[in-house]
């Protein structure tokens, strides 16, 4: 991976032992179309490489300033951006949570401002209890304003972040 970009990359199982690839992205804005042509690259090779069958990417990646290459991944790899509200004291909607997962397992709502970060935390959450045979419900939260931190926090307190039998809060 090129040293410049700024990704995270974390394999989730459900209880069936299926995998979700966990991708946490942030581009500032000197760095151009770079990490969508990274992804746009390399998403066959990571899922393979880790046995995923599906794809999760958040964060900070102000898609609307590289709107063609943005909109080119979405459509080569038919995924879809599911946040469809305001994340940034702009009005603009700058923290994206694109997957590969069908409609309807996947829901996001805006959380409000976090802190003194300019940009709203978005709760994803990602039911696979719709695919027949799965009956595990996870909640992603995206606190874009501070990715790192927050996704080592609740890997850290994962024991203690779970809500309901079938959820959990990262």
């Amino acid at each position: 991976m090129d040293r410049h970009l700024e990704l995270m990359f974390f394999r989730i199982w459900t209880r069936q032992r299926n995998t979700i690839l966990l991708c946490i992205c942030y581009r500032p804005q000197w760095q151009g179309s770079d990490p969508i042509h990274f992804l746009h690259t390399n998403i066959d090779t990571l899922l393979l490489q880790h046995s995923c069958k599906h794809l999760v990417v958040i964060g900070d990646m102000k898609q609307h300033l590289v709107a063609r290459d943005f909109e080119e991944l979405l459509t080569m790899y038919g995924l879809s951006n599911h946040v469809t509200f305001p994340t940034h004291t702009s009005g603009s909607s700058l923290d994206p949570v694109i997957t590969d997962l069908p409609d309807g397992i996947i829901t996001c709502r805006p959380l409000g401002m976090v802190g003194s970060s300019d940009h709203s935390a978005v709760l994803t959450t990602i039911n696979t209890a719709a695919d027949n045979d799965e009956a595990t419900a996870r909640l992603c939260r995206n606190l874009v304003f501070s990715l790192v931190m927050t996704l080592a926090l609740s890997i850290y307190k994962a024991p203690n972040l779970f809500t309901e039998p079938n959820s959990i809060v990262v």
